[in-house]
Parts: C-alpha cells; structure tokens; sequence
C-alpha cells in the first residue's frame, strides 16, 4: 500500500512539472491594431486609422497581445504632446483578422460621430503609427542581488558627516 501511494505521489508530481514546463511562450505574429482615445473634459474623441503590425508578440494560451497597456500608453503621449489632449483615455483594439477589427472600428466610429458636443478625430496612419513593443520575459522567483552597506561602513560614514 505504502508503495502505491508513493508511485501516485511522484506521477502527480512530475505531472505537475510537466505542466509548468509546457506553459506556451508568446510568438511573434501579424496582428492589426486600432486606437481609441477620448478626452471628456476637452470633449474630443480620436481614433486611429487600422494598422498593421508584423513583430507583435502574442500569449497563445489566452490569443491576447502581450503588454498592450503599452500600445495604450503609446496613444495617450501622442494625444498629450500633438493634440493637446491632457486627460485622454486611451485603449487599443487588435485581432489577427482584418474583417473582424473592420466590423469594431466602424461600430465605435459611427457610436461616437453621433455623441453631440464631441469632436471627433481620425488619425492617419501618417500622423500617428503604433510601434511594436519588444517582448521580455518575466521570471517570477529570480532576486537580484542587492548591495548592502555593512554596519561598519555606515557608522563610519554617519561619524565623518
């Protein structure tokens, strides 16, 4: 008996194991991509023509675009140092099929052509263009080392102030 709750025990956990290691990596792939940004306390809306980019990186276990807070962030500068929108809020649009992101464009446009009192802008791809982000793996667990000072070094330093 003590045997075979052994041999279970290390099937589950190199089970286990073999569960972490088969975790995806993101891939590079072609996505298409669209912004949106809105300033309500300057009432203006833009939206980004839809683009394309060949390098972004892609989680394929949930098919999302890694660090698309990023893309956002890309977005909201150009809103604040080219069209002067201090408090614009910003979010990007992706998919890796064109029809798809068409369909979302073109029903956030026509949504907010029709809001009364806001502006609405389309930025071309010439006067705004995502850049791809670069992917870099995070690895939870991993400290750096840290520099500390000895209690002696501080003391001396303390007495020489």
């Amino acid at each position: 008996m003590r045997r075979v709750t052994t041999l279970l025990f290390i099937a589950f956990f190199s089970a286990c194991q073999l569960s972490v290691w088969a975790e995806k990596k993101p891939e590079m792939c072609r996505i298409y991509i669209f912004g949106f940004a809105a300033s309500f306390t300057d009432s203006i809306a833009a939206q980004t023509s839809i683009q394309t980019l060949d390098d972004a990186w892609i989680d394929p276990s949930h098919d999302f675009l890694v660090d698309r807070s990023l893309y956002s962030l890309q977005l909201q500068n150009h809103m604040q140092a080219e069209e002067g929108c201090k408090n614009a809020i910003c979010s990007v649009f992706f998919s890796k099929n064109p029809r798809k992101l068409q369909r979302t464009w073109k029903k956030i446009r026509k949504r907010y052509e029709q809001a009364e009192g806001l502006q609405m802008r389309l930025l071309t791809e010439e006067r705004f263009s995502f850049k791809a982000e670069e992917y870099h793996e995070i690895t939870i667990g991993e400290e750096t080392p840290v520099q500390t000072e000895s209690k002696a070094s501080s003391k001396k330093k303390k007495r020489s102030k």
